[in-house]
């Protein structure tokens, strides 16, 4: 049965459960009825707490550029679903999302597609047969957009699914994979403590969990606690380990591809001899994304060790051309808007590395943030840079209350303030992310002249509205 677009997004919302709910059978039930799409595709798997989708997305380019067709599976989505279903850089249509969506639905309920060729005949006329009885469980909303994906990926004849976890690793619903290209563990820091434990080896053991057998393993430098549970896992697992690092100190920049020192991929000198190039040649702002850079690099030359053709020119028109947006985002130029979907202390760290990187000494920040994240120490961290804060509520049941951002920032203003010569701020509170926006430019033209930069930070679930407000300058 054919849904319309409006359909699929209603069926979706309404009728499956939102939100993490334990264990793999569902997913691997629902994509069994789907007669498993994803086993058509060298699957590149990705964990870790931050950077997931700027490593993805900069492989995901480099790999098109290579003439690879890519699908690529990030989460959450900023403006639409339609961004869970994307091919080379593009997102599905309403029409073909709608489609996409009719079909999970119908294996949901006990129709198997029969014809899985992507062409507009199959948009008017799916092939159907009535071979299961309902699911006795249906899938959340997480699960059924992820077969969606490898639906989608299968029907466009996908050489490679590029598949962000969603919640840790071990029992996220992406952890099906029994045969796959390669598993990248991204930046580890504190989070969702209360599911995946309340310190960095414990979570590290969960992002591990997406680790099989004999695979090939590139892993961002986290810090020593996280890098031995890694090893100690790629070791248990006979899986090859990658360790890139990229550093600076000052005008000195080392970079380390983290292979073994007799592998033959380090004889490419043509990528290695010509890293500062490659380095500055990022289309992504922030310093931070020369480090996640550093693990897409070796994940392609990875890769190239395997077998596929990828080039140095390959590589570096990719990362000219990657996308990704949210992250340290110019939104305008003049008033300088900055947007940046950091959550949580490490995203605020890596948001000041890149204020300082830009020269903003200080700026009008819109603020809204979950309340299950450490918003405390992120408040710390961002204080020194504000002018004045708007705080706002991005549109999540786990939202902080605008009340609540204002109290913890007063408290953190009176607690820091004398200590470190800093200034009083002036606080404001808009309950919607556009009027935040709003305000914050009306403050920066009758306070600054239009002069200070204004940046907009603490969750991607308010990146949607944040853009059409910005649109609308």
């Amino acid at each position: 049965m054919n849904m319309t677009y409006k359909e699929s997004l209603d069926y979706i919302n309404n009728s499956l459960t939102s939100g993490s709910v334990y264990g793999l059978s569902r997913i691997k039930e629902l994509l069994k009825r789907l007669s498993n799409p994803e086993t058509g595709m060298k699957i590149i798997h990705i964990a870790g707490t931050n950077g997931k989708g700027s490593i993805s997305r900069m492989i995901m380019s480099i790999l098109k550029e290579a003439g690879y067709t890519v699908g690529i599976f990030n989460s959450p989505y900023l403006e639409k679903k339609n961004e869970y279903l994307c091919c080379n850089g593009v997102d599905a249509t309403d029409e073909e999302y709608a489609l996409i969506a009719g079909i999970v639905k119908n294996a949901v309920e006990g129709l198997e597609v029969i014809n899985r060729k992507f062409d507009k005949a199959d948009i008017e006329t799916p092939v159907l047969e009535c071979v299961f009885q309902p699911m006795r469980e249906k899938p959340t909303e997480f699960e059924f957009s992820f077969a969606m994906a490898m639906e989608y990926f299968a029907r466009k004849n996908c050489d490679f699914g590029i598949v962000e976890c969603g919640l840790g690793g071990l029992t996220d619903a992406t952890n099906i994979f029994e045969e796959k290209e390669m598993s990248i563990i991204a930046n580890i820091g504190l989070e969702h403590t209360k599911l995946l434990g309340d310190t960095i080896k414990e979570i590290t053991k969960q992002k591990c969990g997406i680790i099989i057998k004999k695979d090939t393993v590139v892993a961002y430098p986290s810090g020593d606690e996280a890098i031995k549970v890694i090893t100690r896992v790629c070791k248990a697992k006979e899986a090859k380990l990658i360790t890139p690092n990229y550093s600076e100190w000052g005008k000195m920049v080392f970079y380390n591809p983290g292979f073994p020192d007799n592998d033959p991929i380090l004889k490419d000198e043509k990528v290695w001899l010509n890293m500062p190039e490659l380095m500055n040649s990022i289309a992504l702002s922030g310093t931070f994304q020369k480090r996640n850079a550093m693990v897409a690099l070796s994940a392609v030359m990875a890769l190239k060790s395997k077998g596929y053709k990828i080039s140095y020119r390959h590589i570096l028109n990719g990362l000219k051309n990657v996308k990704w947006p949210g992250r340290f985002e110019t939104l305008n130029e003049n008033p300088l808007i900055i947007a940046d979907g950091g959550h949580n202390v490490q995203c605020a760290k890596a948001l000041c590395e890149s204020l300082d990187a830009a020269g903003i000494k200080k700026a009008i920040f819109v603020i809204g943030i979950m309340a299950d994240k450490d918003y405390k120490e992120v408040f710390k961290l961002l204080y020194p840079y504000a002018a004045k804060l708007v705080a706002t509520e991005p549109d999540n049941a786990r939202r902080l209350s605008t009340e609540d951002i204002c109290k913890s920032f007063a408290h953190i203003i009176s607690d820091t303030k004398n200590k470190h010569n800093l200034l009083d701020i002036d606080i404001y509170s808009e309950k919607k992310p556009a009027d935040a926006v709003k305000k914050a430019l009306r403050l920066d033209a009758e306070c600054y002249g239009n002069k200070m930069p204004i940046v907009i930070t603490g969750s991607l679930y308010m990146m949607a509205d944040i853009r059409n407000a910005v649109r609308e300058i």
